[in-house]
């Protein structure tokens, strides 16, 4: 039940909160109470209440999805793509079609990938890389912006978009002044035959100090796809474990140690692990992935000072990818190159909030000064001459302010300042202590404003800079910073009792376009030039209708991309391959039982996909196929089975054979999951 006060009222749905502008015929006096509504609520919440095209995967509908990996849980949003998502290991996501380039590199620098805060940091890796490499039960909730809104925090080159995902709290999961709580999941699925076991410890002896352990263990073999055919190169083993402290000083501060850690095992597998059908090219090793994170972080945030709210933080990464040759065909290093990247940085925030005239202020002020050190050391010691080694120094600072004017107008502006430096470490090809030093000044403006009660427009302009990076050292590219000018418009709706009482519509539509300048990331063959000026446009809409007895989401997407030069100077007009395929997808659900019972069908529809001049490997044209999803959730409130979790899906449930665009392997065929969770 919810208590509907005031203009714009927050309706609390479990762990989700979604602000809801009431339509315009409800006509309601500033801070008099409307009385009590029953509502119920979707599986996702439409972010309508900001001009950044964002989405929110929160705690319900992360344990709804039943993830085998973290990239599976980003497959629903709006021309977010991913590559191989179905394994952690050397899986890659697209947004906008910029991000993970398929079947050669995880990452290219315009998309970022946040844990608690810290970014990773990962080089490109030749056919091996992943920056998912994570337990999907980690986590509480996912954000994804796509495009460059709301990252200029962590990068000064996320034109693509940042991926935010937030670990579980101890207070998570004590309830009602618990001091102790322990909660156990286990879980298997039919395709792969894997299983799933997760432990939780959460303890606060006193109001000050809290803790939470937690370990979890998954496992998979090959799956296979619609056809029934094996797909090779899809079994994985991982570990994963988070120690998440907390101690209060006082009500002001605050200090927090976190360390996570995710393992990845495997033996005997094929060196290329985003195409394997090409394995007798490159070979067989043995391969650990390891990616850990952790930081030390102090807040104090006094109550009667509204300008303070400062925190320090002491943050490091490191992402391992060690390499042992099994069959090494071509006697070639990079079947033998131990990848490390460690990423070691202090960081120093405040928000203020303060009133200007008719204005409200939320100013963030952020500083970072940090060091990346990466190698990729051979059995001969020195670095794979395909990844050069080095250190990456770079020191930051950003602003951000949003601003409320009145009741109905927010203007955010940001600006970012990034000095970096690249050094050259142990490799055959450049000497020691040879450096490029280079700097950007990056920032956007964003603009929402509230027409009437329930309508609103919003739009947004930033520009990025793709500085170079580690892998570029020992190349031309080592000069050169790729560029970017994002234009954003939109609008949205939100209103209760649109249709029916107590009903409620959100939706949310964004156009963009995209003009990259200056590309040095996407080459047109080995040797040949690359893609100098690219071109991006296209749509996303996302919509949320819940009635008294059902509810129904929809989420859309469409990516258009153009090359209109080359760096060697020729102009072209040419489709730009990495764009995403057009995809739909309706989830239609309804809550039984006093909502304790959910029961939801989701139809993906992926359209065929022929803008590209690829006629082999994973960026060749796709076929259009379609989805179908049913999950069931089972979360008894009250009686003996109080604390019990019980979840049933089946995904693809007739089988499809498939290949989503991007990706080099078919998909995977029709899989039942199942999982009993209890909190103790």
């Amino acid at each position: 039940m919810l208590n509907i006060t005031g203009r714009r009222a927050a309706l609390c749905a479990s762990a989700a909160i979604c602000a809801l502008a009431q339509p315009a015929s409800a006509q309601a006096i500033e801070g008099e109470s409307l009385g009590v509504l029953i509502l119920g609520e979707s599986r996702r919440d439409v972010q309508t209440d900001t001009a950044a095209p964002e989405t929110i995967l929160d705690q319900d509908e992360i344990d709804s999805r039943q993830a085998s990996t973290t990239g599976e849980l980003l497959d629903s949003i709006p021309n977010v793509t991913l590559l191989n998502g179905n394994t952690p290991q050397g899986g890659g996501v697209s947004i906008r079609g910029l991000g993970s380039q398929a079947g050669l590199y995880s990452t290219d620098g315009t998309v970022s990938v946040v844990v608690d805060g810290v970014v990773s940091g990962a080089e490109e890796i030749y056919r091996n890389g992943s920056v998912l490499a994570l337990e999907p039960e980690l986590f509480k909730e996912l954000r994804v912006t796509r495009g460059p809104a709301g990252g200029f925090r962590y990068s000064s080159s996320a034109s693509g978009g940042t991926i935010e995902a937030t670990t579980k709290d101890a207070r998570d999961f004590l309830k009602d002044g618990d001091r102790f709580a322990f909660r156990q999941k286990l879980g298997w699925e039919s395709n792969g035959d894997g299983p799933l076991s997760t432990s939780i410890l959460a303890f606060a002896p006193n109001d000050q100090f809290e803790a939470l352990l937690f370990y979890g263990y998954r496992e998979s073999n090959d799956r296979t796809d619609g056809a029934g055919n094996r797909l090779d190169g899809t079994a994985f083993r991982q570990k994963s474990a988070l120690a998440k402290v907390t101690y209060r000083f006082n009500a002001a501060s605050t200090l927090t140690f976190s360390y996570i850690t995710n393992e990845i095992p495997e033996r005997d597998v094929f060196y290329n692990v985003f195409d394997p059908n090409i394995d007798s090219f490159f070979g067989r090793v043995d391969r650990d992935i390891e990616d850990t994170t952790a930081y030390l972080e102090f807040n104090h945030a006094p109550a009667d000072n509204s300008l303070i709210d400062v925190t320090a933080r002491v943050q490091f990464k490191r992402e391992e990818i060690a390499l042992s040759p099994v069959f090494n065909p071509f006697a070639t290093d990079l079947l033998e190159a131990d990848h490390v990247t460690e990423t070691t940085s202090f960081l120093l925030t405040n928000v203020s909030r303060f009133q200007s005239g008719n204005a409200s202020h939320e100013l963030t002020v952020g500083l970072e000064i940090g060091e990346r050190e990466r190698t990729a050391l051979t059995n001969a010691g020195i670095n794979d001459t395909a990844a050069p080694g080095g250190t990456d120094e770079f020191i930051a600072f950003y602003v951000v302010d949003e601003i409320e004017i009145g009741e109905r107008l927010t203007i955010t502006p940001a600006l970012r300042i990034e000095r970096q430096k690249l050094t050259s470490i142990n490799n055959p090809a450049l000497a020691d202590g040879t450096s490029f030093s280079d700097t950007s000044l990056t920032g956007g403006i964003s603009v929402l404003y509230d027409i009437t009660d329930a309508f609103s427009v919003f739009g947004t302009v930033a520009y990025n800079e793709n500085m170079p990076i580690l892998d570029n050292l020992t190349n031309a590219n080592i000069t050169e910073t790729e560029r970017a000018k994002t234009f954003e418009i939109g609008a949205s709706y939100d209103a209760l009792d649109v249709l029916t009482q107590n009903d409620q519509l959100s939706a949310k539509l964004t156009l963009y376009h995209t003009e990259i300048s200056n590309g040095r990331t996407y080459s047109l063959g080995a040797g040949g030039p690359f893609a100098s000026e690219i071109e991006l446009y296209g749509a996303e809409f996302e919509a949320s209708y819940v009635h008294p007895q059902f509810y129904v989401d929809l989420a859309a997407g469409l990516n258009r991309g153009k090359i209109r030069g080359l760096s060697d100077g020729t102009v072209v007009t040419q489709d730009f391959n990495f764009t995403t395929a057009d995809n739909v997808e309706l989830t239609i659900g309804k809550k039984f039982m006093d909502e304790q019972l959910d029961v939801s069908l989701s139809i993906d529809h992926n359209f065929s996909n022929d803008r590209t001049t690829a006629t082999t490997g994973p960026l060749r044209p796709s076929q259009s196929y379609t989805l179908y999803d049913l999950s069931v959730g089972y979360v008894p409130k009250t009686g003996n089975l109080e604390g019990l979790e019980f979840r049933a899906s089946i995904e693809n449930i007739f089988d499809k054979d498939y290949r989503q665009f991007g990706s080099s392997r078919q998909g995977t065929g029709r899989n039942f999951k199942l999982s009993v969770a209890r909190t103790f």
